[in-house]
Protein backbone atom coordinates (compact mmCIF):
# COMPACT_ATOMS: atom_id res chain seq x y z
CA UNK A 1 0.00 0.00 0.00
CA UNK A 2 0.78 3.72 -0.96
CA UNK A 3 1.84 5.38 2.57
CA UNK A 4 3.76 7.78 4.05
CA UNK A 5 6.74 6.46 6.41
CA UNK A 6 6.13 2.77 4.71
CA UNK A 7 9.25 1.06 5.88
CA UNK A 8 9.70 -1.76 3.40
CA UNK A 9 12.46 -0.12 1.56
CA UNK A 10 14.59 0.56 4.80
CA UNK A 11 13.82 -2.91 6.54
CA UNK A 12 17.56 -3.91 5.58
CA UNK A 13 18.43 -0.89 7.27
CA UNK A 14 16.53 -1.39 10.29
CA UNK A 15 16.94 -5.31 10.67
CA UNK A 16 20.69 -4.20 10.27
CA UNK A 17 21.04 -2.25 13.09
CA UNK A 18 19.53 -4.15 15.59
CA UNK A 19 22.03 -6.96 14.55
CA UNK A 20 25.08 -4.47 14.88
CA UNK A 21 23.73 -3.39 18.35
CA UNK A 22 24.26 -7.11 18.95
CA UNK A 23 20.10 -7.19 19.93
CA UNK A 24 18.87 -10.70 19.39
CA UNK A 25 15.39 -11.69 18.95
CA UNK A 26 12.69 -11.72 21.91
CA UNK A 27 10.02 -10.08 22.60
CA UNK A 28 9.08 -6.55 20.91
CA UNK A 29 6.41 -3.45 20.70
CA UNK A 30 5.66 -2.39 17.45
CA UNK A 31 4.36 0.85 18.77
CA UNK A 32 3.06 2.30 15.25
CA UNK A 33 2.54 -0.52 13.45
CA UNK A 34 0.78 1.68 10.15
CA UNK A 35 0.96 -1.31 7.33
CA UNK A 36 3.23 -3.48 9.91
CA UNK A 37 6.19 -3.78 7.41
CA UNK A 38 8.56 -4.17 10.20
CA UNK A 39 6.09 -6.17 12.54
CA UNK A 40 6.08 -8.20 9.64
CA UNK A 41 10.06 -8.41 9.23
CA UNK A 42 10.27 -9.02 12.86
CA UNK A 43 8.35 -11.58 13.39
CA UNK A 44 10.01 -13.33 10.13
CA UNK A 45 13.69 -12.95 12.16
CA UNK A 46 12.05 -14.90 14.77
CA UNK A 47 10.13 -11.94 17.08
CA UNK A 48 7.36 -12.17 18.70
CA UNK A 49 5.76 -8.91 18.57
CA UNK A 50 2.42 -6.80 19.97
CA UNK A 51 1.68 -4.38 17.34
CA UNK A 52 -0.46 -1.43 17.77
CA UNK A 53 -2.13 1.44 15.86
CA UNK A 54 -4.84 3.75 16.15
CA UNK A 55 -6.03 2.71 13.01
CA UNK A 56 -8.72 0.18 12.17
CA UNK A 57 -6.60 -0.75 8.55
CA UNK A 58 -3.31 -0.79 10.44
CA UNK A 59 -5.39 -3.52 13.00
CA UNK A 60 -6.21 -5.01 9.61
CA UNK A 61 -3.06 -5.45 8.22
CA UNK A 62 -1.53 -6.36 11.60
CA UNK A 63 -3.66 -9.23 12.06
CA UNK A 64 -3.17 -10.66 8.10
CA UNK A 65 0.87 -10.21 8.46
CA UNK A 66 1.90 -10.23 12.01
CA UNK A 67 -0.34 -12.21 13.54
CA UNK A 68 -1.56 -15.23 10.53
CA UNK A 69 0.70 -18.02 10.60
CA UNK A 70 -1.04 -19.86 8.35
CA UNK A 71 -3.66 -19.97 5.62
CA UNK A 72 -7.02 -21.92 7.17
CA UNK A 73 -8.99 -23.99 5.09
CA UNK A 74 -11.62 -22.74 2.71
CA UNK A 75 -13.17 -26.04 2.00
CA UNK A 76 -16.37 -24.46 4.12
CA UNK A 77 -16.33 -21.59 2.00
CA UNK A 78 -16.08 -23.49 -1.12
CA UNK A 79 -19.05 -25.88 -0.08
CA UNK A 80 -21.32 -23.42 1.07
CA UNK A 81 -20.94 -20.84 -1.72
CA UNK A 82 -20.77 -22.96 -4.82
CA UNK A 83 -18.98 -20.26 -7.11
CA UNK A 84 -16.56 -19.95 -4.74
CA UNK A 85 -16.07 -23.96 -4.99
CA UNK A 86 -16.01 -24.03 -9.13
CA UNK A 87 -13.54 -20.87 -9.00
CA UNK A 88 -11.10 -22.83 -6.59
CA UNK A 89 -11.40 -26.12 -8.79
CA UNK A 90 -10.82 -24.30 -11.86
CA UNK A 91 -7.89 -22.30 -11.04
CA UNK A 92 -4.33 -23.10 -12.56
CA UNK A 93 -2.50 -24.06 -10.12
CA UNK A 94 1.03 -22.73 -9.22
CA UNK A 95 2.78 -26.00 -8.44
CA UNK A 96 5.34 -23.73 -6.29
CA UNK A 97 2.55 -23.06 -3.67
CA UNK A 98 0.83 -25.13 -1.68
CA UNK A 99 -2.79 -26.30 -2.28
CA UNK A 100 -4.22 -24.24 0.56
CA UNK A 101 -2.24 -20.73 -1.23
CA UNK A 102 -3.44 -21.63 -4.45
CA UNK A 103 -7.26 -21.56 -3.06
CA UNK A 104 -6.54 -18.60 -1.27
CA UNK A 105 -5.36 -16.57 -4.46
CA UNK A 106 -8.42 -18.36 -6.31
CA UNK A 107 -10.96 -16.84 -3.94
CA UNK A 108 -9.27 -13.35 -3.92
CA UNK A 109 -9.75 -13.45 -7.85
CA UNK A 110 -13.14 -14.36 -7.17
CA UNK A 111 -13.98 -11.26 -5.36
CA UNK A 112 -12.06 -9.02 -7.49
CA UNK A 113 -14.70 -10.03 -9.72
CA UNK A 114 -17.82 -10.85 -8.06
CA UNK A 115 -20.38 -7.98 -9.03
CA UNK A 116 -23.11 -6.33 -6.70
CA UNK A 117 -27.23 -6.86 -6.20
CA UNK A 118 -27.44 -3.51 -5.84
CA UNK A 119 -25.17 0.25 -5.77
CA UNK A 120 -23.04 -0.16 -2.96
CA UNK A 121 -21.52 2.60 -0.42
CA UNK A 122 -18.09 3.51 -1.96
CA UNK A 123 -20.02 3.52 -5.39
CA UNK A 124 -22.26 6.33 -4.23
CA UNK A 125 -20.13 8.30 -2.02
CA UNK A 126 -16.09 7.75 -3.72
CA UNK A 127 -17.01 7.17 -7.27
CA UNK A 128 -18.50 10.14 -10.32
CA UNK A 129 -21.84 8.70 -8.82
CA UNK A 130 -21.26 10.24 -5.99
CA UNK A 131 -19.19 13.46 -7.70
CA UNK A 132 -16.34 12.11 -6.48
CA UNK A 133 -13.40 10.83 -8.61
CA UNK A 134 -11.75 7.92 -5.90
CA UNK A 135 -12.26 4.89 -8.20
CA UNK A 136 -14.32 4.59 -11.03
CA UNK A 137 -17.78 3.49 -11.25
CA UNK A 138 -16.61 -0.23 -12.42
CA UNK A 139 -14.20 -0.76 -9.76
CA UNK A 140 -16.02 1.22 -6.79
CA UNK A 141 -19.05 -1.16 -7.17
CA UNK A 142 -16.64 -4.33 -7.26
CA UNK A 143 -14.87 -3.04 -4.13
CA UNK A 144 -18.31 -2.92 -2.57
CA UNK A 145 -19.00 -5.96 -4.04
CA UNK A 146 -16.05 -7.98 -2.30
CA UNK A 147 -16.42 -6.02 0.98
CA UNK A 148 -20.55 -7.04 1.42
CA UNK A 149 -19.25 -10.38 0.88
CA UNK A 150 -16.48 -10.35 2.78
CA UNK A 151 -18.46 -9.39 5.72
CA UNK A 152 -21.05 -12.14 5.08
CA UNK A 153 -18.61 -15.21 4.80
CA UNK A 154 -17.46 -14.05 8.30
CA UNK A 155 -20.86 -13.59 9.54
CA UNK A 156 -22.53 -16.97 8.76
CA UNK A 157 -19.27 -18.38 10.14
CA UNK A 158 -18.28 -19.65 6.38
CA UNK A 159 -14.47 -18.40 6.88
CA UNK A 160 -12.71 -18.34 9.87
CA UNK A 161 -11.50 -14.34 11.77
CA UNK A 162 -7.82 -15.61 10.43
CA UNK A 163 -8.78 -16.07 6.50
CA UNK A 164 -11.18 -12.94 6.96
CA UNK A 165 -8.54 -10.01 7.76
CA UNK A 166 -6.20 -11.84 4.91
CA UNK A 167 -8.89 -11.37 2.56
CA UNK A 168 -9.77 -7.64 3.37
CA UNK A 169 -6.21 -7.09 3.74
CA UNK A 170 -5.93 -8.16 -0.06
CA UNK A 171 -8.51 -5.62 -0.60
CA UNK A 172 -7.18 -2.92 0.98
CA UNK A 173 -3.95 -3.16 -1.06
CA UNK A 174 -5.93 -3.79 -4.27
CA UNK A 175 -8.29 -0.87 -3.79
CA UNK A 176 -5.25 1.15 -3.09
CA UNK A 177 -3.36 0.40 -6.28
CA UNK A 178 -6.61 1.85 -8.25
CA UNK A 179 -7.35 4.79 -6.00
CA UNK A 180 -6.92 7.86 -8.35
CA UNK A 181 -5.12 9.53 -5.72
CA UNK A 182 -1.15 10.77 -5.70
CA UNK A 183 -0.92 8.08 -2.74
CA UNK A 184 -3.22 9.54 -0.07
CA UNK A 185 -6.86 9.79 0.46
CA UNK A 186 -6.95 13.80 1.30
CA UNK A 187 -7.74 14.42 -2.56
CA UNK A 188 -8.57 12.80 -5.77
CA UNK A 189 -7.06 13.37 -8.90
CA UNK A 190 -9.38 15.46 -11.17
CA UNK A 191 -8.65 13.36 -14.44
CA UNK A 192 -8.11 9.49 -14.33
CA UNK A 193 -4.74 8.21 -13.52
CA UNK A 194 -3.50 5.41 -16.01
CA UNK A 195 -3.55 2.72 -12.66
CA UNK A 196 -7.27 3.88 -11.91
CA UNK A 197 -8.29 2.42 -15.32
CA UNK A 198 -6.82 -0.87 -14.37
CA UNK A 199 -9.20 -3.58 -13.16
CA UNK A 200 -9.69 -4.11 -9.25
CA UNK A 201 -7.11 -7.31 -8.66
CA UNK A 202 -7.05 -8.95 -5.32
CA UNK A 203 -4.13 -10.91 -4.62
CA UNK A 204 -3.92 -11.78 -0.89
CA UNK A 205 -0.60 -12.34 0.41
CA UNK A 206 0.52 -15.66 1.85
CA UNK A 207 1.11 -14.89 5.93
CA UNK A 208 4.65 -15.11 6.78
CA UNK A 209 5.99 -18.06 8.94
CA UNK A 210 7.40 -17.09 12.52
CA UNK A 211 7.15 -17.22 16.10
CA UNK A 212 4.24 -17.54 17.38
CA UNK A 213 2.26 -15.49 20.16
CA UNK A 214 2.21 -12.40 18.05
CA UNK A 215 -0.54 -10.19 18.64
CA UNK A 216 -2.47 -6.96 17.28
CA UNK A 217 -3.87 -3.86 19.00
CA UNK A 218 -6.44 -1.04 18.27
CA UNK A 219 -5.24 1.29 20.57
CA UNK A 220 -3.09 4.07 21.61
CA UNK A 221 0.43 2.73 22.06
CA UNK A 222 1.74 4.50 25.93
CA UNK A 223 -1.80 2.88 26.78
CA UNK A 224 -1.01 -0.81 25.35
CA UNK A 225 2.74 -0.49 26.31
CA UNK A 226 1.87 -0.37 29.85
CA UNK A 227 -0.23 -3.49 29.87
CA UNK A 228 2.71 -5.42 27.86
CA UNK A 229 4.91 -4.74 30.99
CA UNK A 230 8.54 -6.21 29.85
CA UNK A 231 9.68 -6.89 26.53
CA UNK A 232 12.96 -6.58 24.83
CA UNK A 233 12.83 -4.15 21.79
CA UNK A 234 10.33 -1.13 21.78
CA UNK A 235 10.40 0.02 18.19
CA UNK A 236 9.07 3.17 17.42
CA UNK A 237 8.06 4.69 14.23
CA UNK A 238 5.76 7.90 14.62
CA UNK A 239 4.33 10.29 12.18
CA UNK A 240 6.74 12.98 11.14
CA UNK A 241 4.93 15.95 10.24
CA UNK A 242 1.44 17.74 11.12
CA UNK A 243 -0.54 15.27 8.74
CA UNK A 244 -3.44 12.93 10.44
CA UNK A 245 -3.80 9.84 8.71
CA UNK A 246 -7.14 9.86 9.89
CA UNK A 247 -7.59 12.43 7.62
CA UNK A 248 -5.19 11.13 4.80
CA UNK A 249 -6.52 7.76 4.40
CA UNK A 250 -10.17 7.98 5.13
CA UNK A 251 -11.01 5.46 2.39
CA UNK A 252 -9.05 2.65 3.85
CA UNK A 253 -10.37 3.11 7.03
CA UNK A 254 -14.24 3.04 6.15
CA UNK A 255 -13.34 -0.63 4.17
CA UNK A 256 -11.48 -1.91 7.49
CA UNK A 257 -14.15 -0.99 9.34
CA UNK A 258 -17.35 -1.27 7.02
CA UNK A 259 -19.46 1.33 8.55
CA UNK A 260 -22.04 1.24 5.25
CA UNK A 261 -25.10 0.85 7.25
CA UNK A 262 -25.90 4.39 7.13
CA UNK A 263 -24.46 4.90 10.92
CA UNK A 264 -21.47 7.22 9.74
CA UNK A 265 -22.26 10.67 7.96
CA UNK A 266 -19.36 12.01 5.56
CA UNK A 267 -18.02 15.30 5.79
CA UNK A 268 -16.42 17.93 2.95
CA UNK A 269 -15.42 17.50 -0.16
CA UNK A 270 -13.89 14.38 0.18
CA UNK A 271 -15.73 12.42 2.47
CA UNK A 272 -13.94 12.51 5.67
CA UNK A 273 -15.12 10.23 8.16
CA UNK A 274 -15.26 10.50 12.29
CA UNK A 275 -12.20 10.30 13.73
CA UNK A 276 -13.05 8.59 16.71
CA UNK A 277 -10.23 9.46 19.13
CA UNK A 278 -7.80 8.57 15.87
CA UNK A 279 -6.20 12.13 16.69
CA UNK A 280 -2.22 11.94 17.43
CA UNK A 281 -0.55 14.04 19.69
CA UNK A 282 2.46 12.88 17.94
CA UNK A 283 1.49 15.32 14.90
CA UNK A 284 1.50 18.88 17.06
CA UNK A 285 5.17 20.18 17.23
CA UNK A 286 3.82 20.88 21.35
CA UNK A 287 2.90 17.51 22.15
CA UNK A 288 5.23 15.10 20.48
CA UNK A 289 7.99 15.29 23.18
CA UNK A 290 5.65 14.76 25.88
CA UNK A 291 4.02 12.23 23.52
CA UNK A 292 7.64 10.79 23.56
CA UNK A 293 8.64 10.97 27.11
CA UNK A 294 5.28 9.33 28.06
CA UNK A 295 5.30 6.13 25.87
CA UNK A 296 9.46 5.66 26.86
CA UNK A 297 8.31 5.80 30.80
CA UNK A 298 4.72 3.56 29.78
CA UNK A 299 7.03 0.71 28.28
CA UNK A 300 9.09 -1.82 30.13
CA UNK A 301 11.54 -2.60 27.50
CA UNK A 302 14.94 -3.01 27.92
CA UNK A 303 15.75 -1.39 24.42
CA UNK A 304 14.04 0.98 22.80
CA UNK A 305 15.06 2.03 18.56
CA UNK A 306 13.09 5.33 17.18
CA UNK A 307 12.62 5.38 13.38
CA UNK A 308 12.41 9.25 12.79
CA UNK A 309 13.27 11.41 10.04
CA UNK A 310 15.07 14.58 9.22
CA UNK A 311 12.50 17.04 8.17
CA UNK A 312 10.63 15.80 11.83
CA UNK A 313 8.44 17.97 13.92
CA UNK A 314 10.86 17.07 16.97
CA UNK A 315 14.54 18.75 16.26
CA UNK A 316 17.48 15.86 17.05
CA UNK A 317 18.37 18.23 20.07
CA UNK A 318 15.17 17.50 21.69
CA UNK A 319 14.63 13.91 20.98
CA UNK A 320 18.14 13.04 22.08
CA UNK A 321 17.32 14.94 25.42
CA UNK A 322 13.79 12.89 26.10
CA UNK A 323 15.96 9.73 25.09
CA UNK A 324 18.83 10.46 27.14
CA UNK A 325 16.59 11.13 29.80
CA UNK A 326 14.64 7.90 29.66
CA UNK A 327 18.15 5.66 29.40
CA UNK A 328 19.77 3.73 31.83
CA UNK A 329 22.92 5.30 31.22
CA UNK A 330 21.98 8.41 29.51
CA UNK A 331 23.60 7.49 26.10
CA UNK A 332 21.96 7.87 22.80
CA UNK A 333 23.32 6.40 19.48
CA UNK A 334 22.14 7.88 15.90
CA UNK A 335 22.50 5.62 13.03
CA UNK A 336 21.64 7.13 9.72
CA UNK A 337 20.56 6.18 5.56
CA UNK A 338 19.29 8.55 3.06
CA UNK A 339 16.18 7.45 0.89
CA UNK A 340 14.34 8.96 -1.94
CA UNK A 341 11.51 11.05 -0.61
CA UNK A 342 8.23 10.04 -0.75
CA UNK A 343 6.19 12.35 -2.72
CA UNK A 344 2.63 12.44 -2.32
CA UNK A 345 1.62 14.99 -4.68
CA UNK A 346 4.09 16.99 -7.53
CA UNK A 347 5.46 20.47 -7.21
CA UNK A 348 3.80 23.46 -7.60
CA UNK A 349 3.99 27.06 -6.31
CA UNK A 350 2.19 26.20 -2.96
CA UNK A 351 4.07 22.76 -2.73
CA UNK A 352 7.75 22.83 -2.34
CA UNK A 353 9.94 19.79 -1.28
CA UNK A 354 13.06 20.60 -0.04
CA UNK A 355 15.50 17.80 -2.07
CA UNK A 356 14.85 14.81 -3.39
CA UNK A 357 16.38 12.54 -0.89
CA UNK A 358 15.67 12.97 3.21
CA UNK A 359 17.64 10.71 6.06
CA UNK A 360 15.77 8.01 7.82
CA UNK A 361 17.34 8.64 11.52
CA UNK A 362 17.45 5.24 13.85
CA UNK A 363 17.89 6.33 17.31
CA UNK A 364 18.97 3.86 20.27
CA UNK A 365 18.90 4.01 24.07
CA UNK A 366 19.22 1.02 25.98
CA UNK A 367 15.81 1.53 29.07
CA UNK A 368 17.07 -0.57 31.79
Amino acid sequence: MRYIGNKTRLLPFILGTLRRLGISPGTAHDAFAGTAAVGRALKAAGWRVASSDLMSYSYVFQQAYVVAQDIPSLRELGRREPEVGRAIRGWVNDPAMSARANALRAVGSYLARVRPPEEGFITRHFSPAGDRMYFTEENAARIDAARCALRDWEQKGWIDRSIYFILLAGLLEGADRVANTAGVYAAYIKSWQANAKRPLAIIPELPVKGARGSTAHRTDAASLAGKLGAVDLLYIDPPYNARQYSGYYHVPELLARGWFDGSVILRGKTGLVPTDGQQSAWCSRRRVGPALAELLGASGAKHVLISYNSEGLLPDRELRAVLSDAAVDGKVRRFSKGYRRYRADSEHAARRYKGSVVRELLYYARLR
